[in-house]
C-alpha cells in the first residue's frame, strides 16, 4: 500500500511535483442524485437503460462502450506494466451478460471505498459525497467536506498504516474498491472474496484534460452521466480559452520541479506537465524529448541545461521562502529564476494532515493548473488573478 494520496510517493510523485496552478471559475458541484429506485423491477430487453451515453474525448487510458443494460469498461494499464482489465457495468436488476474475463458490477454502486485523494473531487463533484464510505487514510486529505464526513464516522479509514485490512474491507463490503493505479498484494485476497476492484489509472494519462476525463468513469459507477458531462464540459471548456489566450504569447523559459531523494524529475516532451507548460504559454529545457512520464538527472545535469529559466516552478510543501529553498541545497541558489525572485512553489492550500490540496484537486481541476500557470508566465494577460495553488516564496 503506498499511502492514500498516490502522488506523494514514487513516480507519481515525480510527475506531480511539477505543476499545478488556479484560475477560472470554480465548477459548481451537482445535484445530489441517489442510488435508490435506480435497480430494474421488471427487465424489459428492448429497452435502454442508458439514456444518456458518456463519450471519450481525451482519456486514452480506458474505453467504455455501451449495450442496452451494461457497459463495459476496460482499462488499458491498471498500473505500469499490468495487463488490461475489463468490467461489466451492469445495470441492477438486469441478466449478466456474461462476459469472458470481466468483473461485473452492478451499478449505480452505493458505497465506494477510495485508494486515493484523486478520486475525492470527482465524488465531489458529481454529487455523491454520501456514496463514500471508506478512505485508505485521512492523513492526506485537504477536502473539507470529506474531513468532516471522516470525522463523523460516515467514513472509514481501511488502511491507517499504509496496508489494507482486508478483514474490514471484506466486513463492509463496498461496492467498489477503487484503485490509486498501482497494484497492492491486498487485491488479489480481496478479489478472491468477492471485493469489486476497479482500477483507476489517471496518472498514466498523457494530457491534463485525459486525466480529468476520469471523472466519467466514476459517473459510470455512480450513475451521474449527466451531471459528468456538465462538469468536464465546464472544465475543458475553460482549459481551451485560456491556452487560447496564452497562444500568442511569446514563450518563457521555465524550470520545473526540483530534487527528490538526490535525483530530479524532469517531464518529458509527451507527458501531461509538458502539454501544461506548452499551453500556458512556457517552454523548458526538455520539450523535445518524446514520450510521457519523466526523465530522473542530477542537479548538475539540471543546472547545465536549464540555470537561465526564467521561472521556477516547484511543488514542497515546506518552502515558503528564498531562504528555505537554498537551506534545502545551496546549489539551488545558481539558478537565475532564484536570484531574480521568481520561484513558485504549489503548496498553497495545504491539509491539517500535510497534504497538499495542488495533488488532491488538481487531476481534476486543469483548467486551475493553468489559469495558475499563464498568471505565473504572462501576468499581463491575468490581471488581478487569485491563485488557487501557486504562491510566489519570499525572500
Amino acid at each position: 500500500m503506498k499511502g492514500f494520496s498516490r502522488p506523494l510517493t514514487g513516480g507519481a510523485l515525480l510527475l506531480s511535483l511539477l505543476l499545478t496552478g488556479a484560475c477560472g471559475g470554480a465548477v459548481t458541484p451537482a445535484t445530489p442524485t441517489s442510488a435508490e429506485g435506480r435497480c430494474v423491477t421488471s427487465y424489459d430487453p428492448a429497452k435502454d437503460y442508458f439514456p444518456v451515453k458518456q463519450t471519450l474525448r481525451h482519456a486514452a487510458n480506458f474505453t467504455l462502450t455501451y449495450a442496452k443494460h451494461y457497459q463495459t469498461i476496460t482499462v488499458k494499464q491498471p498500473a505500469p506494466g499490468a495487463k488490461p482489465e475489463t468490467y461489466v457495468l451492469l445495470r441492477c436488476g438486469t441478466p449478466d451478460p456474461k462476459v469472458a474475463g470481466a468483473t461485473v458490477v452492478e451499478t449505480p454502486i452505493e458505497s465506494l471505498y477510495s485508494a486515493s485523494t484523486t478520486h475525492l473531487p470527482f465524488v465531489t463533484g458529481l454529487g455523491v459525497l454520501d456514496r463514500l464510505k471508506g478512505v485508505a487514510s485521512a492523513g492526506f486529505i485537504t477536502s473539507a467536506q470529506v474531513l468532516e464526513k471522516v470525522k463523523a464516522g460516515a467514513i472509514t479509514e481501511y488502511a491507517k498504516g499504509q496496508e489494507i485490512d482486508t478483514e474490514k474491507v471484506i466486513a463492509a463490503r463496498p461496492g467498489v474498491l477503487m484503485t490509486g493505479g498501482t497494484e497492492d498484494k491486498a487485491y488479489g485476497p480481496l478479489r478472491q472474496a468477492g471485493i469489486k476492484v476497479v482500477a483507476n489509472a489517471e496518472w498514466l494519462e498523457a494530457t491534463p484534460l485525459g486525466r480529468a476525463e476520469w471523472i466519467k468513469l466514476m459517473a459510470a459507477l455512480t450513475g451521474t452521466e449527466q451531471q459528468a458531462g456538465q462538469v468536464f464540459d465546464k472544465v475543458e471548456g475553460d482549459y481551451r480559452s485560456l491556452a487560447d489566450k496564452a497562444k500568442a504569447a511569446t514563450a518563457v523559459p521555465v524550470l520545473p520541479g526540483q530534487m527528490y531523494q538526490g535525483q530530479w524529475s524532469v517531464p518529458n516532451g509527451g507527458s501531461y506537465v509538458a502539454t501544461l507548460i506548452k499551453d500556458a504559454g512556457g517552454t523548458y529545457a526538455w520539450a523535445g524529448t518524446s514520450g510521457p512520464g519523466s526523465t530522473t538527472l542530477d542537479l548538475e545535469a539540471v543546472l547545465a541545461e536549464a540555470k537561465d529559466a526564467k521561472v521556477w516552478l516547484a511543488t514542497v510543501n515546506e518552502w515558503k521562502s528564498l531562504a528555505d529553498v537554498e537551506k534545502a541545497d545551496a546549489r539551488y541558489a545558481k539558478f537565475d529564476a532564484f536570484g531574480a525572485g521568481q520561484v513558485w512553489s504549489s503548496n498553497k492550500t495545504l491539509g491539517p494532515g500535510g497534504g497538499n490540496d495542488f495533488f488532491e484537486r488538481g487531476v481534476a481541476r486543469p483548467d486551475l493548473i493553468l489559469g495558475d500557470l499563464v498568471a505565473i508566465l504572462h501576468p499581463d494577460l491575468a490581471p488581478g488573478h487569485e491563485f488557487a495553488f501557486y504562491q510566489k516564496l519570499t525572500r
